[in-house]
């Protein structure tokens, strides 16, 4: 099976805040890691509200799409794909329910990540929402005009500001969390919407580390929406006994 894995999120500094160590650790192990973002456009002229300046309003998309490529050098992102959506705007309806089906099938991952279902943002929400379902859809044989059927054996969600009681991974990402810190640098635009989102990217990753007993971590929670098939389960229990 190919090593790919496929980040979903809604605006181009969310899969860095939630998971920039974890795509950066799977990076340099040889995944190829893609990205699709809801909220951005190759082209730079979707509807972007991230703008803390009323002057900026005309050239934040482009703003935000230059900063999201600079971070992906960074962390090693394969690709990146947007869907133009506008900021406030992602809707579950068919068009974009069928477009990640066909994502997701033409992709073919080992594994999906995604926002948690349960957070304030509305496009984080509905993101959640659509991929969580996608992931079932696209293994069904069914839309045969959107690509082959295909199961990602894992749908894991990540945190970005509403928090995991109880995460069920941890990745130790010790050794690229200084790459996480210098990718999220790239997006200056942000800095007076995020404030000092180094510092709570730090202070988190200590927090989620210490559960595992690590420096730095990232935590994650994985989706039951399909079940895991146990004796692959176990199968995998077995490869990481001492």
């Amino acid at each position: 099976m190919a090593r790919r894995i496929l980040v979903f999120g809604a605006h181009a500094d969310d899969e860095t805040i939630g998971m920039g160590a974890t795509i950066a650790l799977l990076s340099e192990l040889g995944y190829e890691v893609r990205v699709v973002t809801f909220c951005w456009s190759p082209a730079g002229d979707w509807g972007d509200t991230g703008y803390a300046r009323p002057e900026w309003r005309g050239s934040i998309a482009e703003m935000r799409r230059r900063e999201a490529l600079e971070a992906d050098r960074v962390l090693g992102v394969r690709e990146r794909v947007g869907l133009g959506l506008p900021t406030q705007g992602v809707v579950n309806d068919r068009a974009t329910y069928q477009r990640v089906v066909e994502l997701i099938r033409r992709c073919r991952p080992l594994a999906v990540f995604t926002h948690y279902r349960l957070d304030k943002h509305r496009d984080h929400r509905a993101v959640s929402e659509i991929v969580e379902e996608a992931w079932w859809k696209a293994s069904e044989s069914v839309l045969a005009d959107l690509g082959e059927p295909w199961r990602a054996r894992a749908l894991f969600f990540y945190e970005v500001f509403e928090l995991f009681t109880k995460p069920t991974h941890v990745a130790d990402v010790t050794s690229t969390f200084g790459r996480k810190l210098e990718a999220l640098q790239r997006f200056e635009s942000q800095r007076p919407v995020l404030g000092d989102i180094l510092s709570y990217a730090e202070g988190l990753a200590r927090a989620r580390g210490y559960l595992i007993g690590a420096k730095y971590g990232e935590a994650f929670q994985r989706s039951s929406f399909m079940p895991a098939p146990l004796q692959r389960e176990l199968e995998a229990l077995e490869d990481e006994a001492p």
